[in-house]
């Protein structure tokens, strides 16, 4: 089937970068674009008329964790101090001994709401980080049920992360676990890698660099080249980690990695916020970011949830001007993309002191075409003849835009996922009018409810005796009584 849109403001691409096509035409014809430009003659079976939308590719949302986090946003922002900056690690890890946070996470209920939320929020490609547990039963047909392009993946470590008694953060090693681990997920790619039509991809996901002893990334470097797949870490993500890696192994995180030889075009750090130069870190003895430039590797970019933490990576511009690829994930929710590169752009200001910083068509474009470069994929993130027919059609006819001369930027500084009107993944139409058409969005937001429930009265079970959810997860106003 052949579907032409027109009437809007077409984002194409040149060869080198993106440009508009105001009242531009698109044309696919099932999975792939097989016409981009002012004009079409040709047949169509479908006509949209696109007037007052921006018509651009697909988002590539680099680094989430669907059904993990999914609880995150149900325990809210904790109260706990976080001077490390340790991320999840403050309210996520559990006291050892402990029972665990409630029924385990169910992948048609969390994450299909985690991975939904992020196709909501513009990304028709997903990275999920690292499956663990019972989620990766059923996840892969799930996501290929819902229509979504994924990079998945078992997730392993050598180590777990748990809290003493006195809330310290410890690390508790298995180092035949972590061997186990890349097994399966080796057996995960073999079976999985190029389901549904190709939109289901694997990668290696090795859980944290601190949680994994350097045999594992070693083994994880020679299996991803064997299988010819990608790698994602969580790399230089907190001080903890800083810390720890400088005092045990004498350099930097990535100093480490790059010792190791693990840096390559085909991984992705997550994070990557901590490099010797950083400003909570003070480290003079080196050059982290050369390091990073020289090897390739891309950096999965989280502002919101550095944000949230009073942290920046410092900067997005800094890393591209050193040649380093920068993407973006939302890590946490909400999963919206355009909220990321809203944020990943204010705080580049801030960081520069300079409104001329985190430029919109920067961010966009570590939004789309940088992703595409992490993946090694020259058929995503851009609309071109021959590219994958992965695309959202943003209405810009809303007063919060007012009047648009440049739709990018009216997008990324004005809008959210909420003005994505239309979703198309692979040809195929998830989101219409504003609406899923492959399930019940309302039935959805009422299991993620009900699953929150059983999670809260969980609580004081896996926090410290005599913690109550309020004060794991403080309302921001009293409650009152019936």
């Amino acid at each position: 089937m052949k579907t032409l849109i027109q009437g809007g403001w077409v984002v194409g691409y040149d060869g080198q970068g993106h440009d508009l096509l105001p009242e531009g035409v698109v044309v696919y014809e099932d999975d792939r674009i097989v016409h981009v430009g002012y004009g079409y003659d040709g047949p169509a079976d479908r006509t949209i008329d696109a007037g007052g939308r921006l018509i651009g590719p697909g988002l590539i949302n680099c680094h989430i964790h669907a059904g993990t986090n999914a609880r995150h946003v149900m325990l809210n922002d904790a109260s706990k101090a976080d001077y490390l900056g340790m991320n999840f690690l403050s309210y996520g890890a559990m006291r050892r001994g402990a029972k665990g946070m409630g029924p385990p996470p169910r992948a048609d209920v969390e994450g299909k709401f985690g991975v939904w939320a992020a196709v909501r929020g513009g990304a028709t490609t997903i990275l999920d980080v690292g499956t663990r547990g019972t989620m990766i039963d059923g996840f892969t047909e799930m996501i290929g049920e819902l229509g979504a392009r994924a990079y998945l993946g078992a997730g392993y470590r050598s180590a777990a992360y748990v809290l003493d008694d006195q809330g310290r953060i410890q690390w508790d090693w298995d180092e035949e676990a972590g061997e186990q681990g890349l097994v399966r997920a080796t057996e995960y790619a073999k079976k999985h890698d190029g389901a549904f039509n190709g939109r289901i991809r694997a990668m290696l996901y090795p859980g944290q660099l601190d949680t994994c002893t350097p045999e594992l990334l070693k083994a994880t470097k020679r299996t991803a080249g064997e299988l010819g797949i990608g790698i994602q870490l969580h790399t230089a993500m907190n001080i903890v980690e800083f810390q720890s890696t400088l005092r045990q192994r004498g350099v930097t995180p990535i100093q480490y990695l790059h010792d190791l030889g693990f840096l390559g075009e085909e991984v992705i750090l997550g994070h990557c916020v901590f490099h010797g130069r950083h400003s909570w870190c003070h480290y003079p003895y080196g050059d982290d970011l050369s390091m990073l430039a020289g090897s390739g590797a891309s950096v999965a970019h989280a502002p919101y949830k550095y944000a949230k933490m009073g942290i920046a990576l410092e900067s997005f511009d800094e890393y591209r001007r050193r040649g380093i690829n920068v993407v973006l994930g939302t890590d946490t929710f909400p999963q919206d993309m355009v909220h990321e590169m809203r944020l990943a752009g204010l705080a580049c200001r801030l960081v520069e002191g300079s409104f001329r910083a985190g430029k919109p068509y920067d961010v966009y474009s570590a939004a789309t075409l940088g992703a595409a470069k992490a993946l090694r994929r020259d058929d995503l993130g851009r609309l071109a003849p021959g590219a994958k027919a992965d695309m959202i059609v943003v209405d810009l006819r809303k007063t919060h835009f007012g009047a648009v001369r440049d739709p990018i930027k009216s997008f990324v500084e004005g809008g959210s996922g909420s003005d994505i009107e239309s979703i198309i993944v692979d040809g195929e139409t998830l989101l219409e009018g504003g609406r899923p058409t492959r399930f019940d969005e309302a039935e959805l937001l009422g299991q993620i409810q009900e699953e929150a429930r059983p999670l809260w009265d969980s609580v004081p079970e896996w926090r410290a005796l005599g913690e109550t959810i309020d004060d794991v997860a403080p309302m921001s106003y009293p409650v009152r009584k019936r």
